[in-house]
C-alpha cells in the first residue's frame, strides 16, 4: 500500500499563503476508472484538509504507465509527459502565489479561465433575496435586504474578510446605539449567519466567526436572545376588549381580528389572511402555519374549536360568499401576487396595531399592543389557568416545548402576588 501510494504521487509542492499552507500534487485518480480500465490525471489542491481534484485533459493512464513517468531517468515520450505535468503544476503554483488572500474559488477563475463570480457581500445578499423572491417568500427576502441595507449604514466598505467576532460585536453595539431591539439584532445575525455559511461553502471566506449552539466558544460571536418583554394582557383586560362598545367603524373592525387572533390558539395575521373556508368544518378550523410551511419536515396541523363568538367574527366582518376557495376575511383578493400580498397584509397589520391601541388606551390599558400580542395574551392566559406546557405547544403548533417557554417564561404580576401572599401563616 506504501509502495503504490508513492508510486502514484508525485512530489508535493507546499508554498505559504497568508500563512495557510497550500499544498498541491499530481496524482493518478485511482479511485475513478475509464472504459479502458485506465485511471485520469489530475491536479490536486489542498487548502485546510480540503482537497479539490482537476482533471487534466486527454491524459489517463494504468498504475503502472505513471510509475513509469516519474521514474528516474526517464527518456522519451515519459519524459515529455512529465515535462507537461511539471508545467500543469508549476502554472498552479504560480496563480495561488498570486493570490492576494487563497480561496478554490479564486484560484478557479484564473486556472480554469472561469467567468468571475461577484464574491461581494452584496451580491451574496442580493441573489439570497432574488430567490426567497422567486420562490414568493416576500417577507423573507424583505428582510434580507433590510439586513444588508442595516450593515452597509454600519461599515460601508464592509466585505467577507472584515466579518469577524470582534467585528460582529462592534455591530451588535452599533444596532444598540441606534435603538434596535435584540429582537431585530438577532434576526439580522442571523441572516447574516446564513450569508456567511454560503460563503465558506464557496470558498471565499475560511474563518467561521460565529459560535456553535452546541458549545459557547469565548473566542467567537454569539447571537444574543431577544429580550422577555410582557407581552401579554391580563384576562382583566381581556374582558375589557371584549366590552369595549364603540361607534367608529375602524375601531370596530381592527378589534374583531385581534379578538379572533386571540380565540384562535394565537393565529398570527398572515395564516388569517390565508384562511380559506374549506379549512372550517363545523366547529373546528384547521391551519397550518405560513411560518413553517415549508420549513419542517413534519408539519403540525393545528386545530381550533370555534366558540360561537368567534363564528360570530366570521359572519360579522367576513366575505359573505362561503365558497370552499374563498379567503375566510378580505384581506386578500383571490387574483392577488405575492407581492400584492405581502403589502396587503403588511397595511392590515399596520391598521390593526393602530386601532387596537386606541381601543386599548379608551379602556385604560396604557400599553404599546401589537398584534402578536393576542399570541402571548392566549399562552399566557391557558398557563395561569394550569393547562401543561404540552397542550399549550400543541395549540401554538410548536415542535418543541422549549419554544412554548420562551412564551411563558414569566407569570402575571398578580398571580406572583398571589402566591406570595401563601408564604404568610394565617
Amino acid at each position: 500500500m506504501f509502495v503504490l501510494l508513492f508510486v502514484l504521487f508525485k512530489k508535493v509542492q507546499t508554498m505559504d499563503i497568508n500563512s495557510i499552507g497550500v499544498t498541491t500534487a499530481i496524482i493518478l485518480e485511482t479511485r475513478k476508472k475509464l472504459k479502458d480500465n485506465k485511471h485520469p490525471v489530475t491536479l490536486r489542491v489542498t487548502f485546510q484538509r480540503k482537497s479539490k481534484y482537476y482533471t487534466v485533459k486527454k491524459e489517463s493512464y494504468t498504475t503502472k504507465e505513471f510509475e513509469h513517468i516519474y521514474k528516474p531517468n526517464v527518456r522519451g515520450k515519459n519524459k515529455e509527459r512529465r515535462h507537461k505535468f511539471d508545467a500543469i503544476e508549476k502554472r498552479a503554483i504560480e496563480i495561488i502565489e498570486g493570490l492576494s488572500y487563497f480561496s478554490f474559488e479564486a484560484f478557479e477563475q484564473k486556472y480554469l479561465n472561469k467567468k468571475a463570480k461577484d464574491t461581494t457581500i452584496e451580491s451574496y445578499f442580493d441573489s439570497k433575496a432574488s430567490e426567497l423572491e422567486s420562490n414568493n417568500k416576500i417577507q423573507t427576502a424583505t428582510l434580507y435586504r433590510a439586513t444588508i441595507k442595516s450593515i452597509q449604514q454600519f461599515d460601508e466598505k464592509v466585505s467577507f474578510q472584515k466579518i469577524t467576532p470582534g467585528y460582529l460585536k462592534k455591530y451588535e453595539k452599533w444596532m444598540l446605539d441606534e435603538g434596535k431591539t435584540y429582537t431585530t439584532i438577532g434576526m439580522y445575525m442571523r441572516n447574516l449567519r446564513h450569508i456567511v455559511n454560503l460563503a465558506i461553502t464557496d470558498s471565499v471566506i475560511n474563518e467561521y466567526p460565529f459560535s456553535t449552539n452546541r458549545s459557547v466558544d469565548k473566542t467567537k460571536y454569539s447571537i444574543p436572545n431577544s429580550t422577555n418583554t410582557k407581552k401579554a394582557l391580563t384576562i382583566a383586560e381581556v374582558k375589557k376588549l371584549f366590552n369595549y362598545e364603540t361607534h367608529n367603524r375602524n375601531e370596530y373592525y381592527y378589534l374583531q381580528y385581534f379578538l379572533f387572533s386571540y380565540l384562535c390558539n394565537g393565529m398570527n395575521m398572515a395564516d388569517i389572511a390565508n384562511l380559506k373556508f374549506k379549512d372550517i368544518k363545523g366547529d373546528e378550523l384547521t391551519f397550518i402555519r405560513q411560518k413553517t410551511k415549508d420549513t419542517s419536515i413534519n408539519i403540525p396541523v393545528i386545530k381550533v374549536h370555534l366558540l360561537p363568538y368567534t363564528q360570530k367574527i366570521i359572519e360579522g366582518i367576513g366575505n359573505k360568499i362561503q365558497e370552499p376557495n374563498n379567503y375566510v376575511f378580505p384581506i386578500y383578493k383571490s387574483d392577488s401576487t405575492e407581492i400584492e400580498k405581502f403589502n396587503l397584509l403588511k397595511q392590515h397589520i399596520k391598521l390593526t396595531n393602530k386601532y387596537v391601541r386606541k381601543v386599548a388606551k379608551n379602556v385604560g390599558i396604557d400599553e404599546g399592543i401589537t398584534t402578536y400580542w393576542a399570541r402571548h395574551t392566549f399562552s399566557t392566559i391557558l398557563k395561569n389557568s394550569g393547562s401543561s406546557i404540552e397542550y399549550i405547544a400543541e395549540q401554538l403548533g410548536h415542535q418543541s416545548t422549549k419554544v412554548t417557554k420562551n412564551y411563558l417564561d414569566s407569570f402575571e404580576n398578580s398571580h406572583r402576588k398571589e402566591q406570595a401572599q401563601k408564604l404568610i401563616p394565617k
